[in-house]
């Protein structure tokens, strides 16, 4: 069966550059705003939904908000097969956990640094970091704590990329501050079906 490409959402304030380079890779993507998002009408339906850098910054983006409020629809859309690329929260004031939304229990520490990266070559996922060096990586943070296998792994001995599964669906989890490469979206993007979220 030829694969479904391109039905990518990235949730966000507003259209940014990250839109752009999904289209540009996949053909599609759809911006869907925290108002959207938390709405009870809204539906969706996707070959993977992106969560760009800073969502957990209140000062930045309204986005963790309507997460916290949908995150019953987070877990459906993972367990029914979706995948979710997470980034990092960027949340300078460190108030709550701001991955609470998530069907799994993740500690993340803030602090922007470069890093030297251990990636797993037998992940499906390394080519995040096609066409990037991977030793002078720029972060946002890591992974105190998590589920799942390392994508990679900074030096200092923790997660930047993590990948998990729940359900039949893949969450992956991600302190990286460069976009994703193209071939990475293309294969985020792939799927025999979209999943409703």
């Amino acid at each position: 069966m030829m694969g479904l490409h391109g039905h990518i959402a990235v949730f966000w304030d507003s259209k940014m550059m990250f839109h752009r380079l999904v289209e540009d890779a996949c053909g599609y993507c759809e911006a869907v705003t925290p108002l959207m998002l938390a709405a009870p009408f809204y539906k969706g339906c996707y070959t993977g939904v992106v969560i760009p850098t800073g969502f957990g910054n209140l000062q930045y983006s309204k986005l963790l908000p309507a997460l916290r409020a949908v995150s019953d629809r987070v877990e459906e859309f993972l367990e029914n097969g979706g995948k979710l690329l997470v980034y990092g929260a960027a949340d300078p004031a460190r108030t709550n956990n701001p991955y609470d939304w998530l069907p799994v229990e993740v500690e993340y520490h803030f602090e922007f640094a470069e890093h030297s990266l251990a990636v797993n070559e037998d992940s499906l996922w390394k080519s995040l970091f096609d066409g990037y060096d991977t030793g002078n990586f720029a972060t946002d943070g890591w992974f105190v704590r998590c589920p799942g296998g390392s994508v990679a792994v900074a030096k200092n001995g923790f997660p930047v990329f993590v990948e998990c599964s729940v359900g039949k669906g893949t969450l992956l989890l991600a302190t990286t501050h460069e976009y994703p490469s193209d071939a990475f979206l293309k294969l985020f993007g792939k799927a025999n079906t979209c999943v409703k979220f």
